[in-house]
């Protein structure tokens, strides 16, 4: 009963608050709205990879799993720096990795850095020695 009162005092609060009827309304999915040059709406994707941007110019590889709706750069433009969309040509030029400092390597060994699949920490191999330097057999 006093569940029943609960809902009746919302619906005479909504009502008396809106009296023509002109409540708000919350509409899902909602309508597409008009997007910026370079645009499109798009409907329930991945907000980490709606888009390509000038700093991340491939979608993925992990994609979340939200569903957000709203306007994207459309296929073949990148968001840049400014929020805009643009063509690859009017992208700053890429930044080569950091190479992260290193022990020196002795003869005929070279530094290679690579990711376990499982942690995506980087793990640092001594080509064809041991991280102590000893050469593998």
């Amino acid at each position: 009963m006093k569940c029943l009162l609960v809902l009746l005092a919302v619906a005479v609060t909504v009502c008396v608050a809106y009296p023509d009827g002109d409540s708000p309304q919350f509409k899902f999915p909602p309508d597409p709205q008009p997007c910026a040059t370079n645009e499109e709406w798009k409907q329930c994707v991945s907000g980490s990879c709606a888009e390509t941007t000038c700093k991340k110019r491939t979608v993925g590889p992990g994609c979340t799993y939200d569903c957000v709706y709203g306007c994207y750069c459309a296929g073949g433009f990148y968001r840049n720096a400014e929020g805009n969309c643009v063509t690859l040509d009017q992208c700053p030029p890429e930044e080569g990795p950091v190479e992260e400092p290193h022990p020196p390597c002795g003869t005929h060994e070279e530094w290679k850095a690579t990711a376990s699949p499982s942690t995506s920490a980087p793990q640092h191999n001594a080509g064809a020695a041991s991280s102590m330097g000893i050469p593998l057999r």
